[in-house]
């Protein structure tokens, strides 16, 4: 019996012995560790899109679905500039009420320098405004690697794109 009290002292105290250690090196490694990065730098891009034409039925009901493409353009200092590529979307709907509905949609927004894919969900509400948000998937050219998120707000035949891109 003190035998086996020994054994369970000693095995307390090595666990012990370890267990600092092992705090020890934790800490030291802590210590040692370089600084967390600062925050990653975003990049905000405000873009219109005005819808040239769509497939969305005068009567939707859950599971419809329909395409829209629009043109788009860059807003500098709170004003609409050039033309700087093109928008497509595929929709379907996921829910129908008689004042809404809420799609989800996927979507390529095309410039000469590249692509942006997005996929989000959208509330619609009569002609607006209504809005959603959506995640980036994905990019070419320029924007190949791209992150983020995208932020519109549809009125009427237009939507205000304000597109996140973290670096």
């Amino acid at each position: 019996m003190l035998r086996f009290r020994a054994r369970q002292l000693s095995a307390a105290v090595t666990t012990a012995a370890m267990a600092m250690t092992v705090t020890g090196a934790f800490a030291l490694t802590a210590q040692a560790a370089p600084a967390p990065k600062a925050e990653s730098k975003t990049k905000v891009l405000n873009w219109l899109a005005h819808k040239h034409s769509d497939s969305m039925p005068r009567k939707l009901r859950k599971g419809g679905d329909w395409t829209s493409y629009a043109y788009l353009y860059d807003i500098k200092k709170g004003k609409v500039g050039k033309k700087i590529g093109d928008a497509t979307a595929h929709c379907s709907a996921v829910e129908v009420t008689p004042h809404s509905v809420i799609a989800q949609c996927q979507s390529v927004l095309r410039t000469d320098h590249g692509s942006i894919t997005v996929s989000g969900t959208v509330d619609h509400r009569g002609n607006g405004p209504y809005g959603g948000d959506a995640a980036i998937t994905g990019g070419t050219g320029k924007y190949e690697d791209a992150e983020g998120q995208v932020e519109a707000v549809f009125h009427g035949d237009y939507a205000k794109l304000r597109i996140t891109l973290d670096d």
